[in-house]
């Protein structure tokens, strides 16, 4: 399964968990022999200095080949994102045809296919630069928390007695005394250009959710190129970045990843836009920013760059209430840490109540603080019954066609048709169930390759306009024959079709069975289920 940015943060995470726990077993394990006139700390003092120099070889082999493991990951969601940019916004580009775009198609003269290419090899260039660079990036901050952590150990280690002949008293209120700050702060070792200092967990989810924009806005660019439209609107939402402000709603010549030209104008139009690197020289798409931007289509396109004095309180209301929500979530995790890892019973017992205290930031939902009702509301509706997109979905909106995929990509690596490692052979079953939903349905329908080496690469069976489907036949009864059907597709598909044709179940124990798949926290990787009988579409299902 390809992982995302929470899941490789969150490794990052366990990672700075695991090296501050072991530290603190470390001094649990080995405290200072206590006599008549007090603590030898001297002899507490060597020990743990032996104990160091095994913490820091033990942490350099063990997390350097998961730091190996990680990156790898890193790598391939960057390339994912590149190619998944690509492939939606060409079906935006042909959504917007069928609207009645008017488009000159792709130039196919030697002079431009000579030119595509090299703007191709631009573009590889572009993401390989990336990509090392985020690689760079985040082999030193890897090194660096190994650093960061034997600095805090070693520091605790002399700070312990400092505090101990202050009056701290117990041993244990000593070493709590000593790894407080660390604790506090979380193993900080990677610092900004402001000179603010952040964690391993937090500069990785900064940096790779970054790169990934980047290399999702460059696919995003490549198909717009290909198709000779570099104009794009800053997309309006809710709740904007402040520095992002001034551009949102605005049209823009997109000159940093669609090959807009330099002097601002639109050739199509004749019409003058702002640059997109100027936007981004003033701050548009910051790290961490959450904005993005659409294909601009002349004449299909509407764009609102206006704001009404309430939407732009509301904006700065939100912002402040995100920094207070990110400033209580610093607090809880700082408290949470104390309480985990202090030796101390009584600190432990304090630091416990204080983070409660910041997490159940009380209001009118109860025990719950606002992030957490928030979420659990999410949840609920996120496991609750799906939306009904029959209709929609049914809509026949163009013509459709087949396609015989000749390659295809898992995880940035192409697997070519060859047909020993990589075949293509459909069932009879498949061709007819994708020329329904072609001929009938209007969807472009590709035939996706089997891998067969490497071993345990899952393949769909379809690509319906872009989005993954595997084709599941119901032959028999069960009050579980659907949830034992995909319960382990989740590397598989997303997206599901259900022939119920020879299905001896009713209608009504279907839909139940459909509902609890949604229902299941098992099979949450569920988003679409299309159900067919005797060559028609039934019902189309969607999660919230």
């Amino acid at each position: 399964m390809s992982h995302n940015e929470y899941d490789l943060a969150e490794a990052f995470q366990r990672i700075e968990n695991e090296l501050i726990a072991s530290m603190i077993r470390n001094m649990d394990r080995h405290r200072a022999e206590e006599t008549a006139e007090g603590y030898n700390w001297s002899m507490w003092q060597a020990e743990q200095l032996k104990a160091l120099e095994k913490y820091k070889c033990k942490n350099w082999k063990k997390y350097q080949k998961q730091f190996k493991s990680i990156n790898s990951q890193i790598e391939q969601l960057i390339r994912q994102a590149r190619l998944k940019g690509g492939v939606k916004q060409e079906l935006k580009i042909l959504q917007a045809i069928r609207k009645g775009w008017r488009t000159h198609g792709r130039n196919g003269t030697p002079a431009h296919d000579a030119m595509t290419a090299e703007f191709f090899k631009l573009n590889d260039r572009k993401l390989d630069a990336l990509v090392e660079a985020t690689m760079h990036d985040m082999e030193a901050a890897e090194t660096a928390v190994l650093r960061k952590a034997n600095d805090d150990y070693r520091k605790a280690i002399f700070n312990a007695q400092v505090y101990a002949n202050t009056g701290a008293g117990t041993y244990e209120k000593a070493v709590d005394m000593a790894t407080k700050d660390m604790l506090s702060r979380g193993l900080n070792c990677v610092m900004y250009a402001n000179g603010a200092r952040h964690t391993l967990a937090d500069y990785a989810d900064m940096a790779i959710r970054t790169a990934s924009k980047r290399a999702y806005l460059q696919g995003e660019g490549e198909k717009r190129q290909e198709w000779g439209i570099a104009t794009v609107i800053m997309a309006k939402r809710g709740n904007p970045c402040p520095k992002c402000l001034s551009f949102v709603g605005k049209v823009l010549i997109d000159d940093v990843w669609s090959g807009g030209s330099k002097d601002g104008v639109d050739p199509e139009t004749g019409k003058r836009y702002p640059l997109m690197s100027y936007a981004i020289s003033k701050g548009l798409y910051h790290p961490r920013c959450k904005d993005s931007h659409t294909t601009y289509f002349p004449g299909i396109s509407t764009a609102d760059d206006t704001w009404t004095k309430e939407e732009l309180e509301n904006v700065g209301l939100q912002s402040q209430q995100e920094v207070r929500q990110q400033y209580t979530k610093r607090q809880e995790e700082k408290y949470s840490r104390l309480a985990e890892y202090s030796l101390d019973p009584d600190n432990k017992q304090i630091y416990g109540r204080k983070a409660s205290e910041w997490r159940n930031v009380r209001f009118k939902t109860g025990n719950l603080d606002a992030s957490d009702y928030i979420e659990q509301k999410r949840e609920e509706q996120f496991f609750g019954m799906p939306d009904e997109i029959t209709d929609e979905w049914t809509k026949k909106n163009m013509d459709g066609s087949l396609i015989d995929m000749k390659e295809y990509d898992v995880n940035g690596v192409t697997y070519k048709v060859d047909g020993k490692r990589v075949t293509l052979h459909p069932t009879e079953q498949e061709r007819s169930v994708a020329a329904v939903l072609s001929k009938k349905y209007g969807k472009i329908v590709e035939f996706v390759p089997q891998i067969m080496y490497p071993q345990g690469i899952q393949t769909p069976d379809y690509l319906i306009n872009g989005e993954r489907f595997d084709l599941k036949t119901f032959k028999s009864s069960g009050k579980n024959v659907f949830y034992n059907m995909i319960a382990k597709k989740k590397k598989q598909s997303p997206n599901f079709i259900f022939d119920i044709t020879e299905c001896p179940l009713s209608a009504e124990e279907i839909e139940r069975q459909i509902n609890g798949l949604y229902s299941s926290h098992h099979t949450r990787f569920i988003e679409k289920i299309v159900v067919m009988k005797d060559g028609k579409i039934e019902k189309v299902y969607m999660r919230k």
